[in-house]
């Protein structure tokens, strides 16, 4: 059975390993920086970089919970409660994104911090408090097992409702999770496109009310 706790930095390079290679080719995070690489190589190893910082910077305003079963990282879940303040450039800036901006440049990395509010901009108009999903990756090699709706159905909801909460949302920018979602108590509420460095993105943003 798979446990959740708050991380700690002595699960680092493990959790680092499942939250990156889970967003693997995530339309977000991957799709829109495609054309600017020569080689397959060359795009992991900035994906790479690009998905350690957009870690290192949620935790520093958001909750991160691991689960672990037998010693090992199964599951990753990151949640920004009501009153968590939004992450910003600042704490990009001081997560190890210096590295992205000088190899993308200042002004893809600030549309694509613009990109990436725009996914959040339906969650931000629903005016009841709200526990927001950030990120819910869950080891590829434990993938298609039960493991993302059990982190949903007895980690994440009873969470919520144990702090006071009835309402969690979350978006996601890939179609295949669309079901995800709304098989595990999910509502769509929009579905949209977005443009960034010429490339369409889609968004789907959902809600669970408790």
């Amino acid at each position: 059975m798979v446990e959740y706790k708050l991380y700690d930095r002595s699960y680092e390079d493990e959790v680092l390993k499942v939250f990156t290679e889970s967003f693997v080719n995530y339309p977000l995070f991957w799709g829109v920086f495609t054309e600017r690489f020569k080689s397959e190589a060359e795009l992991r190893s900035f994906y790479d970089r690009l998905m350690k910082g957009i870690f290192r910077a949620t935790i520093r305003k958001d909750d991160c919970y691991i689960g672990t079963e037998d010693g090992h990282v199964k599951a990753v879940v990151i949640i920004e409660k009501p009153s968590d303040k939004p992450v910003g450039f600042w704490d990009y800036a001081v997560s190890g994104m210096a590295g992205i901006i000088a190899r993308i440049g200042l002004r893809d990395t600030l549309r694509f911090m613009e990109m990436s509010d725009k996914t959040e901009i339906v969650v931000k108009s629903i005016p009841e408090p709200r526990w927001h999903l950030y990120f819910l990756a869950v080891a590829p090699e434990y993938q298609k097992q039960g493991v993302g709706s059990a982190a949903i159905r007895d980690f994440l909801i009873p969470l919520v409702r144990s702090n006071g909460g009835n309402l969690i949302t979350v978006t996601t920018n890939a179609e295949k999770n669309v079901p995800f979602y709304t098989n595990n108590g999910f509502t769509l509420v929009q579905e949209e496109t977005l443009e960034c460095n010429a490339r369409s993105i889609g968004n789907w943003t959902f809600r669970m009310d408790l």
